[in-house]
């Protein structure tokens, strides 16, 4: 504990987490019949205590932690995810919670953001251990924090929840900010694939335009001239464009084949990755680094199976690619690059994948696939929109990043003062906490054989 206990309010006194807060609650084992619903980790929310879903503990296979209203579930695994809820109904919670019982003795919210401010992130993982960190009852109870009077915990938690409640409408309207703002950059990108973005600047430059049809023929053209693949050449078949959205004047649809050539990756396992200066191309894109390449152009990467499958990257210099993902080859020197990857992106080709458990994207797919083909001079025009619109975009992206942080770093101030005796006054008339420390330290005295009631499942 830094400084000694003359720094603390009056009434108030240096506290172990465990001298307060006795055993977690017990472990229940898994029961087809219950009725209990059940919480895990996956249903708190990071730094938020807010409980975004539930299910049943019937349906569970595995032991779990008992709660009852108004319990504390601390999240044990990650110490850094900061998951923290007070139960508001009867359950059964992951074993990867530490269940602290509600007492009469200490304010459940008290304890809540005691154990969200980050002194206390910071010391349960420095008591975690393992890949995956986690920690016991055990290893955070000699935690030591100056405790308040059992009133001043109440009068400092309802300080705290004013407080937060401010932060909370500040928070959300920023996040408002950053759905409507991904709303719009797809709107954009919408508009820009469908011509309307560029709509005032076609009709400006109608007269110096290469139909689309014209740049597909000449790109075919080239294909045939410079074919060194495997076999023969086979000339791509048009695709069918009956039922397909009308296109603006000069644009034409075009398939992944007319367009690319594709080969599938090569396997490089993480171990056998050089770390020179060569990116490593995945599904979800760069993984690694290496000292060979496997192509030396920019080109197109595509997630070829599992979660990543259909995500589009573009490399921007040698790479290698995994065996994980396809990438693009005889790539068409006529067309922006940068385009046809946005193409492809908006081509959505994950929702499109086969497969069950296993989705992927294959060759086949990727060949079929059509998207529409404007004249260069457009595409290049685009890309320029989309770039100004991105950098504005971006900048108000930051903004809003940059206020959450401060909202998150002003929490903690807030926390801090909060735990220092700052934040409300002290009152005279408290039993002090030294005294409520003394009848915790006898309640728990006249009952040391006192058994735990089992929990109902």
């Amino acid at each position: 504990m830094d400084g000694d206990a003359q720094s603390i309010p009056r009434g108030w006194a240096i506290a172990r987490l465990g001298d307060v807060i006795p055993k977690a609650r017990p472990k229940i084992q898994a029961d087809p019949k219950s009725s209990l619903p059940f919480i895990g980790m996956d249903h708190i929310e990071p730094e938020s205590f807010h409980l975004i879903g539930q299910d049943s503990f019937a349906k569970m296979k595995s032991a779990g932690s008992y709660f009852r209203p108004g319990d504390v579930l601390y999240g044990r695994l990650r110490p850094y995810l900061n998951k923290i809820h007070r139960a508001k109904f009867e359950g059964v919670a992951s074993a990867e919670f530490i269940v602290l019982p509600s007492s009469e003795f200490y304010d459940g919210d008290f304890v809540k953001y005691l154990l969200h401010q980050r002194k206390f992130v910071d010391f349960a993982m420095s008591r975690s251990s393992g890949d995956r960190p986690r920690v016991k009852f055990d290893g955070i109870s000699d935690f030591e924090f100056p405790l308040p009077p059992l009133n001043e915990q109440c009068r400092i938690v309802e300080k705290i929840e004013t407080l937060f409640a401010r932060l909370d409408k500040g928070e959300e309207a920023l996040r408002d900010v950053q759905r409507l703002l991904a709303r719009y950059r797809q709107s954009v990108l919408k508009a820009a694939v469908t011509g309307q973005l560029t709509a005032d600047w076609r009709a400006e430059n109608a007269d110096r335009l290469e139909h689309g049809r014209d740049l597909l023929a000449r790109i075919l053209q080239t294909r045939r001239e410079t074919w060194d693949g495997r076999g023969k050449y086979k000339e791509p078949t048009a695709p069918d464009t009956t039922d397909l959205p009308e296109l603006p004047e000069g644009w034409v649809w075009a398939s992944g084949n007319q367009l690319f050539s594709w080969s599938s990756g090569k396997f490089l396992p993480t171990k056998k990755q050089a770390g020179g200066e060569i990116p490593v191309y995945g599904g979800n894109g760069v993984n690694g680094f290496h000292d060979d390449y496997l192509i030396a152009e920019p080109t197109m990467v595509i997630g070829r199976v599992g979660a990543h499958c259909g995500n589009v990257h573009l490399t921007t210099g040698p790479a290698w690619v995994t065996d994980n993902a396809i990438y693009a080859t005889l790539l068409p020197s006529e067309c922006d690059l940068r385009f046809l990857t946005m193409l492809f992106r908006r081509a959505k080709l994950g929702e499109s994948s086969k497969g069950g458990a296993q989705p992927f994207v294959n060759q086949e797919a990727l060949n079929s696939t059509l998207v529409p083909l404007s004249p260069v001079a457009e595409q290049l025009e685009i890309m320029a929109r989309l770039d100004a619109d991105s950098s504005n975009s971006n900048a108000i992206e930051a903004a809003c990043k940059t206020e959450l942080v401060r909202s998150a770093a002003l929490r903690q101030s807030i926390l801090k003062d909060a735990f220092a005796g700052r934040l409300v006054a002290q009152d005279p008339a408290d039993e002090p906490a030294a005294a409520l420390l003394a009848r915790i330290k006898e309640t728990r005295a006249a009952a040391p054989g006192q058994s735990r009631r089992r929990a109902r499942a």
